[in-house]
């Protein structure tokens, strides 16, 4: 689970030395255009680093979630060295990273450009001068103040050649000691994959609100995002089946009654779900008590936020074993 970041200036040989040290290393080499086809492939949602301004600050943040819960993903099962995309800002606590920036005068990158693309100095100028305009319009992760604390190395290649650069890099990784980590328990490797399946649907539950605008049968997107989880580890649900009435007027008129959010068949299970505001905490807490003194035989649990984690890892847990064994 090691990490390496490597951001460039355009035209500084970034990509190029980014690539021979996780040859090195045998990381996995994750581009911008890799990490595009990826979130393709996997969700039908079309993204491109090329720069284009055609997000709101909104849908930014959405998109900012649903990369950083795809790279987390794939960190999970290897170790990567990942190019652009916003690692250093995705993993900027990671005890196993190591980030890098790689730069060069204006010049100077010019020149590679020219030189690697076979095009005038008058055109390469120009496409220097476009993509250091780019990664400046580039927002999706400006919410974080970019700067050179972000970096545990910088690389200057107007006086370090790729290959000097390669070797500081990996000089780099051996005095971070990053072939050191990775040693947890799978109970603990499991949780964490659980946790960033959350993470990942809760994004891609808020993108695909945003889309349609519409909650269909769900009255809240937690509610969706519940259900996606539900799906994903093949859990068979039901949306609000059941009407509870819980007290009645002197007349036998219904007064009160409660709707729980789901129910698992499988386990004859209510599920109410609930969020961090303390009055709908209160009130829920309230309609589950009652529910539980009229009907002693129902079944039902309140789930707070971190409870996801919790129930869903059972469930997994359980799925995994075979008959008779217990979680």
């Amino acid at each position: 689970m090691a990490i390496i970041t490597v951001s460039y200036q355009y035209g500084s040989r970034g990509e190029i030395i980014g690539q021979e040290v996780a040859a090195r290393l045998g990381f996995d080499f994750i581009t911008p255009e890799r990490l595009s086809e990826s979130i393709h492939e996997r969700y039908q949602i079309n993204y491109s680093f090329k720069g284009e301004s055609n997000h709101t600050r909104e849908s930014s943040k959405l998109v900012a979630g649903l990369i950083s819960a795809v790279l987390t993903d794939m960190a999970l099962f290897n170790h990567l060295l990942i190019l652009e995309c916003g690692g250093q800002f995705i993993f900027r606590s990671f005890p196993n990273a190591l980030h890098v920036w790689i730069m060069a005068p204006r010049d100077l990158r010019t020149r590679n450009v020219a030189m690697e693309q076979n095009i005038s100095l008058e055109e390469a100028l120009k496409r220097v001068e476009e993509q250091d305009r780019r990664r400046e319009r580039h927002f999706i992760f400006r919410h974080f103040s970019e700067g050179s604390e972000r970096y545990d190395l910088s690389i200057n290649t107007s006086g370090i050649e790729t290959g000097p650069a390669v070797e500081l890099i990996l000089c780099a990784a051996r005095l971070k000691k990053l072939d050191s980590y990775g040693m947890v328990s799978d109970e603990n490797i499991e949780r964490l994959k659980l946790r960033n399946q959350i993470r990942l649907q809760k994004a891609l539950t808020n993108l695909s609100l945003e889309k349609t605008a519409s909650l269909n049968q769900f009255a809240h997107p937690s509610e969706l995002l519940f259900a996606h989880l539900m799906d994903f580890y093949g859990i068979r649900w039901e949306y609000e089946p059941r009407t509870f009435p819980l007290r009645y007027d002197e007349k036998g008129n219904i007064v009160e009654a409660f709707s729980p959010d789901f129910y698992l068949p499988d386990s004859d299970l209510y599920v109410e779900l609930t969020t961090m505001k303390q009055s709908l905490v209160t009130k829920k807490n309230k309609k589950v008590r009652l529910l539980r003194e009229v009907y002693p035989e129902i079944k039902i649990r309140l789930l707070y936020q971190k409870d996801f984690e919790d129930l869903l890892f059972k469930y997994a847990a359980k799925k995994q074993q075979g008959p008779g064994e217990k979680v």
